[in-house]
């Protein structure tokens, strides 16, 4: 059984349609699935439309969260629920086709113990060029600082093996104080690496979202959590 996570934060707007298009592609795979719509303390329609869309349709679930928002902490907590063997997340956006998920999953039936879309191992990211000097800045010093090989730690396009993933959930707990941010995604990877976790990362084409939660000035907190973790690891 496969278990699918979209996070998402007052999405009131796109959150309906972006998560049947969800639904109706994994559908397609006939396969075992359930779709859980992670809520991270949305305060607008978010709520009311995750709510419905959980009552109307069997394999969709909503699960909200009122400590948020939390970036990805909330969505650590909420891979403990997944019933199936294999955990996979997806940003609401849909930056990253639906296409895709037919790879992603094949990769973990190949043997992989997590398996990861990237922007850079190919140039495939249509990206306005801040955001993409910031991003290729951030990985490059990730790979260097903490010995990383994997190119693009933040596409919101992964899949894991639960019991694998489980684990380095346990190592890494719940910043209560949300100062680690958009660093959780690189911490999974960088431990997971570190446990020798086999690791597909392979290229995918990806579109700008409309909206997005990354502030640059809100993240510079995160800078002593990383610089400490090298010890700590």
């Amino acid at each position: 059984m496969i278990s699918v996570f979209v996070p998402c934060y007052n999405e009131e707007k796109r959150i309906e349609q972006n998560i049947l298009s969800i639904y109706h592609a994994l559908i397609k795979l006939n396969k075992q699935f359930e779709l859980v719509i992670v809520d991270d303390g949305s305060t607008d329609k978010t709520t009311k439309i995750g709510k419905i869309l959980d009552e109307n349709y069997k394999h969709i679930k909503y699960q909200y969260y009122n400590d948020g928002p939390s970036r990805r902490e909330n969505l650590g907590k909420a891979f403990r629920t997944a019933k199936g063997d294999v955990v996979v997340f997806m940003d609401l956006d849909l930056s990253v086709d639906l296409s895709y998920v037919p790879k992603l999953l094949k990769g973990i039936e190949n043997g992989y113990d997590v398996v990861i879309g990237s922007r850079y191992k190919d140039v495939r990211a249509k990206r306005r060029f801040v955001r993409l000097v910031i991003s290729t800045i951030y990985n490059k010093f990730m790979r260097f600082y903490l010995g990383s090989h994997i190119a693009d730690h933040q596409c919101g396009f992964k899949a894991f093996k639960k019991d694998k993933l489980l684990v380095l959930l346990d190592e890494m707990g719940y910043d209560n104080q949300l100062i680690r941010g958009w660093f959780w995604d690189v911490e999974l990877l960088i431990r997971a690496q570190r446990k020798n976790y086999k690791i597909n990362e392979f290229p995918v084409a990806w579109k700008f979202g409309k909206q997005s939660s990354f502030d640059f000035i809100r993240e510079l907190k995160m800078i002593p959590y990383v610089l400490k973790l090298r010890f700590r690891l």
